[in-house]
């Protein structure tokens, strides 16, 4: 502590403690003349004698232990202050606001969170579900700190960091026959009923449904669309219809349906970090790091657990293995 009135009560609650001012001194590891003329320094600020010198051992006076007590407090509590000041400068104390796609709250946030609570326990997260386009007006408006969206974003105060590939897949009924296959072709979709997310629920993923279509130049019969992503399972599972989904809602784990990859081509739109390119936040910069360096896990237990969704590299390497 360099704060000259903190440095004086430091030295007053140690020669109150010790009642001999050469003991005090050397705990302070300073020598006893210029201790007892900083004691006397702070009597004259106070107007009042602390120490009655006149005893054996040294005594404090009624003013003396009026403020030995609230120094030791306010020593304390100082100590805690300039704890928490360089906690938050490292990134371990602070709160961040979250936003996130329903893709990555269902996906990768989960293990990004968990790693980032191992490493940093009294940073606060606070998680909202939101749009990429809602995302990006509440970074710019500072309500947001961090954002988990889909580009390309138009937006220049924002840096954008790709995080994970997550293509679309077709969600099949488990009895279809297409649940058969490795990997669909969308052509062999162009006559097979489909049931979308709406575009008000899912505006970027609604895009690229219709970009898949235009890309394979088909037009399958639309049965329905919904809202709700359960509901969209629960419809595919009852053999309603052929959905095409993120293949990050496997991890719902819903009976009865099964993802199955897409040959390309395919829109490509992975998910995102975003976070305003001005926010020097140590929390942010610690949040940032954890992300990118859990992703890798994440892919790698959905590749274990889902093995279709696997890249044709991965498998080669876990079948050498």
């Amino acid at each position: 502590m360099s704060d000259p009135e903190l440095r004086l009560l430091r030295y007053f609650v140690t020669v109150a403690e010790e009642r001999h001012f050469g003991r005090a001194a050397e705990r302070l590891h300073i020598a006893q003349p210029p201790l007892s003329q900083q004691i006397q320094k702070l009597e004259r600020q106070l107007g009042a004698e602390l120490i009655d010198r006149s005893r054996r051992p040294i005594e404090l006076t009624d003013a003396g232990n009026a403020l030995f007590e609230e120094a030791r407090l306010a020593l304390t509590h100082a100590e805690r202050a300039f704890a928490a000041a360089r906690r938050a400068a490292a990134g371990h104390l602070g709160n961040l606001h979250i936003g996130a796609l329903q893709a990555a709250v269902d996906g990768v946030l989960s293990y990004i969170m968990r790693a980032h609570r191992r490493l940093y326990p009294d940073v606060k997260l606070e998680l909202t579900e939101l749009g990429t386009a809602d995302q990006v007006a509440q970074l710019v408006e500072h309500r947001l700190d961090i954002g988990f969206l889909r580009g390309p974003v138009d937006e220049p105060s924002l840096s954008i960091q790709t995080l994970v590939d997550d293509p679309l897949a077709a969600v099949v009924c488990a009895d279809d026959q297409l649940a058969t296959h490795e990997r669909i072709d969308p052509a062999q979709l162009k006559d097979q009923p489909i049931i979308l997310w709406t575009r008000a629920a899912a505006a970027t993923t609604y895009a690229d449904v219709v970009e898949l279509f235009r890309l394979h130049d088909i037009e399958p019969p639309i049965v329905d669309e919904v809202p709700r992503i359960q509901t969209i399972l629960a419809l595919v599972a009852s053999g309603a219809g052929t959905a095409l989904l993120p293949t990050s809602f496997i991890n719902l784990n819903r009976k009865g349906v099964r993802f199955v990859p897409l040959h390309g081509p395919l829109p490509h739109r992975p998910l995102a970090l975003a976070w305003r390119s001005t926010n020097q936040s140590p929390s942010v910069r610690c949040f940032l790091e954890v992300a990118t360096q859990t992703a890798p896990q994440y892919l790698r237990d959905l590749s274990q657990h889902c093995p279709q969704l696997a890249s044709p590299d991965t498998r080669r390497r876990a079948s050498r293995r």
